[in-house]
C-alpha cells in the first residue's frame, strides 16, 4: 500500500497571497521585506514548538523596535492565521478524488500550534487518515528524524510512502531517508504526476 504524504503550505494552500500578508507588516508599521525577513529568522523555533505564539511575536516585535501589547498580539495571530487559509482548491480537488479512490493520505506540515489546532478544524481536514505537524512532534522539515518519525507511526516503510511538498530542500531530505517524492509545481501537473505515479504496471 503506498501512503501519500502531502504538505500544506503551498501545496494544499497558497503561499500568502499579497492581500493577506500586507496587513502583518502595517500591523508593525514596516516595510513588507523588513517584516518577512523578521518573521522568519525566529519561525523554525516556532513552528517546533520551542517558542509559544506570545515569545515568538515579541521577538519579531523586538526586531522591528515594536512594543507587543495583547491587543497587538492576537491581531498579529490571527493575521497570520488568515494568511496561510487560501486553499488551492483544485489541489484539494485531487486528494478529495484520491481519498474516494481508497488511497491513504496523510498530512506533514510545518507549522505551529496555532495554525496546526486550526487545520484540524476545517472539513476536508478529514480526508487524511493521519495529520502529522512540526510543533506536536517537535521536529520541522527538512530535518531527517521528521521523516523517520512519519514512517513509523503511519507505519509504513519509506519505500511505501510518496511524499509532496513545493520546496526542494524538503524533497531532498524525504529522498535521502528512502521516501519517494513529488516535488510540486502547481496543480495540473500534480494530478498528471498522481495519474501516472499510481497507474498500475503494464497499463
Amino acid at each position: 500500500m503506498t501512503w501519500i504524504l502531502v504538505d500544506y503550505g503551498g501545496v494544499i494552500s497558497h503561499q500568502p497571497p499579497q492581500e493577506a500578508a500586507a496587513p502583518l507588516a502595517q500591523a508593525l508599521d514596516v516595510e513588507p521585506e523588513r517584516f518577512w525577513q523578521t518573521y522568519w529568522r525566529h519561525r523554525d523555533a516556532y513552528d517546533r514548538a520551542e517558542l509559544d505564539a506570545t515569545t515568538y511575536w515579541s521577538r519579531v516585535c523586538a526586531d522591528i523596535g515594536k512594543d507587543l501589547d495583547p491587543h497587538l498580539l492576537d491581531s498579529l495571530i490571527a493575521l497570520d492565521l488568515n494568511a496561510w487559509t487560501y486553499l488551492n482548491r483544485h489541489t484539494l480537488k485531487t486528494l478529495t478524488e484520491l481519498a474516494e479512490r481508497g488511497i491513504p493520505l496523510a498530512l506533514l506540515s510545518n507549522a505551529p500550534t496555532e495554525l496546526a489546532r486550526l487545520i484540524d478544524t476545517r472539513p476536508w481536514a478529514t480526508l487524511f487518515r493521519y495529520r502529522f505537524f512540526s510543533a506536536d512532534l517537535r521536529l520541522s522539515k527538512p530535518d531527517p528524524r521528521i521523516y523517520r518519525q512519519v514512517c513509523e507511526r503511519l507505519p509504513a516503510r519509506p519505500q511505501d510512502v510518496l511524499f509532496i511538498d513545493d520546496r526542494p530542500d524538503n524533497i531532498r531530505a524525504a529522498e535521502e531517508t528512502g521516501i519517494r517524492t513529488l516535488l510540486f509545481t502547481d496543480a495540473p501537473q500534480l494530478r498528471a504526476d498522481l495519474t501516472a505515479y499510481l497507474q498500475p504496471a503494464g497499463s
